[in-house]
């Protein structure tokens, strides 16, 4: 199945397959972005996007599933206080 890509959206051609880069700050705030959204939905895990060492692409999203809420968010504390990271509030769709 073909989509239609509009050719405004993107630079060039290559940008299609561009993964995401550290050195973006856009890309990084999307894949912050998108484990905030993870991290709402699922109330007992935690995302962290893993960077490839030396290039700084994506390659993956890890997800941790802790025991319960309480220790969830002991670790997103720890973690937002040392990266100074707020997560943005999320609406649940309904």
């Amino acid at each position: 199945m073909d989509y239609d890509i509009d050719k405004w959206d993107i630079d060039s051609e290559d940008e299609i397959f561009k993964p995401l880069n550290k050195k973006n700050k856009k890309d990084v705030e999307s894949t912050r972005d998108y484990c905030d959204e993870h991290e709402f939905y699922y109330s007992n895990q935690t995302c962290e996007p893993k960077w490839k060492w030396g290039q700084g692409d994506l390659e993956m999203y890890e997800v941790v599933v802790h025991p319960n809420k309480t220790a969830k968010m002991k670790f997103v504390k720890e973690r937002n206080k040392k990266r100074r990271h707020t997560p943005k509030s999320v609406k649940k769709n309904r």
